[in-house]
């Protein structure tokens, strides 16, 4: 009896643990028009979950990428794509930081490095934020709308500047 305790005890603190996991792609999808991807139990068990859609009208990408064993560690890319976005690429010379000439979209490029902890760049036509936590964290955690929502604002910002610069 007191084995089937425990075993039920150690299964309602994976299922606590995982859950938040679960529900983040879910959570992502919902910022985004026309949502597409794989997410869910089996995409969340094999270690890559993506989500791929519309953010006020550019194509935009989610890839969660799960902690698998103790020398992986989780992260994840969300990406948008700028009109042109090769073409830009090709125009622009220099640290991709240097691109950016709006005061506004400076301040958004801020925002997402200081504030939400990402790591900019941009490659095949595609701005990328990474995050990848430090230290003893839950990855993802709980998905918190608010603060992905201005993330996306943020890249929305920064890639309307891309355009406008090239």
């Amino acid at each position: 009896m007191f084995g089937f305790l425990l075993l039920g005890v150690l299964a309602f603190i994976v299922w606590k643990l995982w859950l938040p996991a679960l529900s983040f792609a879910q959570g992502f999808r919902s910022l985004l028009e026309r949502p597409t991807g794989r997410t869910g139990i089996w995409p969340f068990l094999k270690g890559t979950e993506t989500v791929a859609g519309e953010y006020d009208g550019r194509p935009t990408l989610l890839i969660l990428h799960h902690k698998r064993d103790e020398h992986s560690l989780g992260y994840l890319v969300v990406a948008m794509q700028p009109a042109g976005g090769a073409e830009i690429e090709k125009k622009q010379t220099g640290v991709f930081r240097e691109w950016i000439r709006e005061p506004a979209a400076r301040e958004a490029w801020d925002d997402l490095e200081l504030q939400h902890e990402l790591k900019l760049s941009f490659s095949e036509g595609w701005m990328r934020v990474v995050w990848q936590p430090t230290g003893f964290f839950s990855f993802p955690g709980p998905f918190n709308r608010a603060r992905w929502q201005q993330v996306l604002r943020s890249m929305h910002t920064v890639v309307t500047s891309l355009e406008g610069g090239a």
